[in-house]
């Protein structure tokens, strides 16, 4: 009982961090993603549910229990598909992956494929969310993929920051199969009145593809 009290009075004295976004196509509104961070642990979630035809809607949520060690969980619902994926990373090493089902496994989920340096997804969003000017380039791992993620010289317009962000797969399938989307423009958008920062928008461009993660909260 006691420990269980103080397990109370732990959680509670953390602070919780949350923010929403609006994730938009063409002016049309898709969904919502959710970032969440508590002590040294955070969650990504994401929720399609009107996109065209209704061909990629579905949910995601990920969880990363810490940095540079910890374990991330990605769990991918959808009509088309299910996913699970766990990747073990320390101080920025792959170390362990499983994935079910087992279709779903590709070369990269062999840690052995796989880089040093890596955080998961769910820290790539926590990385953009804390920054202090433009967040530094990153290389992401999530079980499957290896990307770079390449941050340019931001631009201060008034009270916009605007940072650009190469993103590429280096190794690995491409993402939304069969599309196989593997590089994407992306402009991360910080607001910076009275001297502080905060992330504000979300711009990603690939193709014919222009996707906006909108600030709601």
């Amino acid at each position: 009982m006691k420990r269980a009290i103080f397990l109370c009075c732990v959680l509670l004295a953390t602070p919780v961090s949350a923010q929403t976004f609006s994730v938009a196509l063409g002016g049309k509104v898709l969904g919502e993603m959710r970032y969440v961070e508590q002590g040294r642990g955070a969650t990504l979630l994401s929720t399609l549910d009107s996109t065209p035809l209704g061909v990629f809607n579905g949910t995601f949520t990920g969880t990363s229990t810490g940095t540079p060690t910890g374990r991330f969980t990605g769990e991918s619902r959808s009509s088309r598909k299910q996913r699970v994926v766990t990747v073990d990373i320390e101080n920025g090493r792959a170390m362990q992956v499983a994935i079910t089902p087992a279709d779903e496994i590709t070369e990269l989920s062999d840690v052995s494929r796989v880089p040093d340096g890596v955080v998961d997804p769910v820290r790539v969003i926590g990385a953009m969310v804390n920054a202090s000017g433009c967040p530094a380039s990153m290389r992401m791992y999530d079980g499957r993929r290896v990307v770079t993620l390449a941050v340019g010289a931001g631009s201060q317009s008034g009270d916009m920051l605007v940072c650009p962000v190469s993103y590429k797969v280096v190794a690995g399938p491409g993402h939304l199969s069969p599309l196989g989307i593997s590089s994407a423009t992306i402009e991360v958008s910080y607001d910076t009145v009275g001297g502080g920062q905060s992330l504000d928008r979300i711009t990603i461009a690939s193709g014919l593809f222009r996707v906006t993660l909108s600030r709601v909260n």
